[in-house]
């Protein structure tokens, strides 16, 4: 009987130490896999913030692209006005030329009206008898006279206009522009580095004349006529010609000239 208990004993205590083993083992493998789980999760939570990150950029770029393609639209719409404006202009400036042209076309008639005029009068003149000119006759010639010279006064007027608008036109066509032509600025738009000036065509600017801006006596700057209308002009400000620090103003003056000072 006592080896029977013996031989149980011993038979739980290897049970006991079989099950201790296996037991062990599959906490082991447990941890493990507790581990791995672990590990996994935060492999997962990374990529997680990862995703959460790059979807955090993308709407920023979103937003980015939204906030440039607004800026672009907004930029061909001002394209487009401007090209608008543009053509304006070239039609405002194509009438006035054509106005010009007709004005000095019949500036020339009005001369060589006023000059035949002044012909028929010279030979319509009284020729004194040999018995000498009567009062009559001699009142008719000074009227004449007089007449003669108030038409001739009145062809030098319009020849000396004739020769200026020639005069203009021709600059106009060789792209001068009279030295000394002043004038101020209007506005500015610093986004789109122009100028608006108050001298237009009737002051004789020119596209692409060069203009010196000038604060009292201080030379500041530069600008170049991109646009000419009638009383004023558009003008690109010359890169680099305005020192760092300086800006340009409405109320400061500009000048034309031949040579720099």
């Amino acid at each position: 009987m006592g080896k029977i208990l013996l031989f149980a004993s011993f038979v739980f205590v290897v049970a006991s130490g079989v099950l201790g083993f296996l037991n062990k083992t599959k906490l082991d493998a447990a941890r493990e896999s507790l581990t791995t789980s672990e590990s996994k999760i935060s492999q997962a939570q990374q990529a997680q913030a990862a995703i959460e990150k790059k979807l955090a950029e993308a709407n920023t770029s979103l937003t980015t692209a939204k906030a440039e393609r607004d800026q672009a639209a907004s930029q061909v719409a001002s394209l487009q006005s401007d090209v608008e404006k543009a053509r304006t202009d070239v039609t405002s400036v194509t009438t006035q030329k054509t106005a010009a042209e007709s004005q000095v076309a019949q500036l020339q008639a009005d001369v060589q009206a006023k000059q035949q005029e002044i012909d028929n009068l010279k030979a319509a003149q009284v020729t004194p008898t040999q018995t000498g000119p009567t009062a009559d006759q001699i009142a008719v010639q000074k009227e004449q006279e007089t007449l003669i010279a108030q038409l001739q006064q009145k062809l030098d007027n319009q020849t000396a206009e004739l020769s200026k608008y020639r005069q203009a036109d021709e600059d106009r066509k060789m792209g001068l522009m009279r030295p000394g032509t002043e004038g101020k600025i209007l506005a500015v738009n610093p986004a789109w580095n122009f100028v608006v000036l108050s001298l237009g065509d009737k002051n004789g600017v020119v596209n692409n004349a060069e203009l010196l801006i000038k604060r009292g006596r201080q030379l500041i700057g530069k600008v170049r006529v991109t646009s000419v209308e009638p009383s004023t002009s558009i003008a690109d400000i010359v890169s680099n010609s305005v020192p760092q620090g300086v800006v340009i103003n409405p109320g400061d003056r500009v000048i034309y000239q031949a040579t720099a000072e």
